[in-house]
């Protein structure tokens, strides 16, 4: 089901498979991208989500200041909120790929979930439904 959507982001929530889909494309600005994200994070909180997958094959830049809000305001939430798996479906951009990468990496060693980046939507889909390692 459609969970909320934005012009640059589509919020998808799988209730039966515990996931939140994120699908990006287009511009926004640092206020729409925070909104957008906290409104994913309050999906992972109500519905108890397990699974997030980003597919940010076509995403904006994100900016430098919002990479470290990033990681404070939606990745320790979930995490701390019982996610378990992160799928990212790279962006084609390098310089977004580099911007997501960085967000990733610096606080993966405190983050309880598994991530992994995949170059399929489908392969990400295909990830979750194995059981964690």
């Amino acid at each position: 089901m459609i969970y909320q959507e934005f012009p640059f982001l589509k919020i998808e929530v799988e209730e039966k498979n515990a996931t939140i889909i994120m699908t990006w494309k287009g511009t926004f600005t640092s206020a729409q991208y925070r909104e957008a994200t906290k409104a994913c994070v309050a999906a992972v909180k109500q519905f108890k989500l397990k699974n997030w997958l980003a597919d940010t094959r076509h995403i904006d830049e994100i900016k430098p200041e919002d990479q470290d809000w990033t990681n404070e305001n939606v990745l320790f939430p979930i995490s701390d909120a019982g996610m378990e798996k992160v799928a990212i479906v790279i962006p084609e951009s390098v310089y977004n790929h580099l911007a997501i990468s960085a967000i990733m990496v610096k606080g993966k060693s405190q983050f309880k979930f598994d991530s992994r980046y995949f170059v399929y939507k489908e392969e990400a889909l295909e990830w979750f439904r194995k059981p964690r390692s």
